[in-house]
């Protein structure tokens, strides 16, 4: 067993260990499920699907309805269902005035600010990276734009993402609040 673990090469450990723990965790994880499931079970009397029995005697009590009951049942249903949607609409629209009272002038101008700065950080970010062609040397010089810009993202992709992803954020609540300030 000695020889087998001094034939693993000292780079595989790191990732050896990190597979070990994974599996621990995975390990606990399903354990403790299971026994989620079963004292829930246990808490609402279910029997699993192999451990039931049929019974052939018993005879259910819902198979005779009360035709009446029900109607009446079904009627006050109704009428909760249209009250709640009342109160719905009532309270939706409660929400968007207060809201729109509460967003100042400066916080949509702020908005508008942080947005800009995203979009001149990235202007920023790509023009610095393709323009600077004396720094980088010949590697610059023996690409195109397209070709700089692509090895920009590729070098530096969360960088890259989390700008895109504060552009598109921007750009998708300037949109849905233009188009609720419109309506």
């Amino acid at each position: 067993m000695e020889e087998v673990l001094q034939q693993v090469p000292p780079e595989a450990w790191p990732l050896i260990d990190t597979l070990f723990n994974m599996t621990l965790l995975f390990t606990g994880l399903w354990l403790a499920w299971t026994i989620f499931v079963m004292w829930r079970r246990s808490a609402s009397n279910l029997t699993s699907i192999s451990g039931a029995s049929p019974n052939k005697r018993a005879n259910p009590d819902f198979l005779s309805v009360d035709q009446k009951a029900r109607r009446d049942a079904l009627k006050r249903g109704d009428e909760f269902e249209k009250d709640l949607d009342n109160r719905e609409r009532d309270e939706a629209r409660e929400l968007k005035k207060k809201a729109r009272r509460q967003e100042s002038a400066i916080s949509r101008i702020g908005r508008l600010v942080s947005f800009f700065m995203a979009l001149f950080s990235v202007a920023t970010m790509i023009s610095g990276t393709i323009f600077q062609v004396t720094i980088m040397g010949r590697y610059w010089e023996q690409y195109s734009a397209g070709e700089r810009l692509a090895y920009v993202i590729k070098e530096h992709p969360i960088g890259v993402a989390v700008t895109a992803a504060v552009i598109l954020y921007n750009v998708i609540n300037f949109v849905v609040r233009y188009k609720s300030e419109k309506v």
